[in-house]
């Protein structure tokens, strides 16, 4: 099948590209989005950091009462079920592309703070947060930048790379060339927005389909009402 040459859709594409044992074993491992309860402390920094900014996201979008809590009873599971996801492989340097308000920068801080770990992020803007900005300053570092800035600062080998940055077509290809002399030898890369409406996933499906040992899978709705994928990588890139 010529996956170029026809629009597939999700279970198609996933069907499409077969997997050995290794991958499955890998793919076993990780958690159940469905499965993931949030502690309080995570729901408030959720709601500290960026309620607000969904609650007007979901506004612009027109969407009602009940569709706007169906979406955030959502969102508010995806910064934490990333850090399980990190502790699940032991991934304690961790590589973020897209800072935005800090929501999911914090979230694996937080998660790493009785541990020697530490997370880099970068964005071509500064809006975190302040006041977790401050909180959390001793184990992150921030870049105002692209990723090929925040490259020349990284000083250890990463385990886990979060890409939410750019989404044209060739952007997320572009961060992983800026990374990979990064790598520790058992990383893994996570990328956000895996979703046809956005050019990035074309560039999401050509790591895929190269690599081979990934897993795709919903992480609810965007505030926007529309669907949201993510892709986790496997191995070195």
């Amino acid at each position: 099948m010529q996956l170029q040459n026809k629009i597939l859709t999700w279970p198609e594409w996933r069907a499409s590209l077969k997997q050995d044992d290794n991958t499955m074993q890998l793919i076993n491992q990780v958690p159940d989005f469905d499965d993931v309860v949030v502690p309080e402390d995570y729901k408030q920094l959720w709601k500290d950091v960026s309620l607000e900014v969904q609650l007007r996201k979901a506004k612009s979008h027109n969407l009602t009462r009940a569709q706007t809590e169906q979406c955030l009873s959502q969102l508010c599971k995806r910064p934490y079920y990333l850090t399980l996801l990190a502790k699940q492989f032991n991934a304690k340097n961790i590589v973020e592309v897209g800072t935005a308000q800090g929501l999911q920068f914090y979230s694996f801080a937080k998660s790493l703070l009785q541990t020697d770990g530490k997370v880099w992020s970068c964005d071509v803007q500064d809006v975190r947060n302040k006041q977790y900005s401050k909180l959390y300053e001793g184990n992150t570092t921030f870049c105002l930048g692209t990723s090929q800035n925040l490259a020349t600062i990284i000083d250890r080998k990463i385990d886990m790379y979060y890409i939410d940055g750019a989404h044209d077509y060739g952007d997320v290809i572009r961060d992983v060339v800026n990374l990979k002399d990064t790598q520790s030898d058992n990383c893994i890369w996570v990328f956000d927005d895996f979703d046809n409406r956005f050019g990035c996933s074309k560039d999401i499906k050509r790591l895929c389909e190269a690599k081979k040992t990934y897993k795709v899978y919903r992480v609810g709705d965007a505030a926007s009402g529309n669907p949201n994928h993510q892709a986790i990588i496997f191995g070195k890139l």
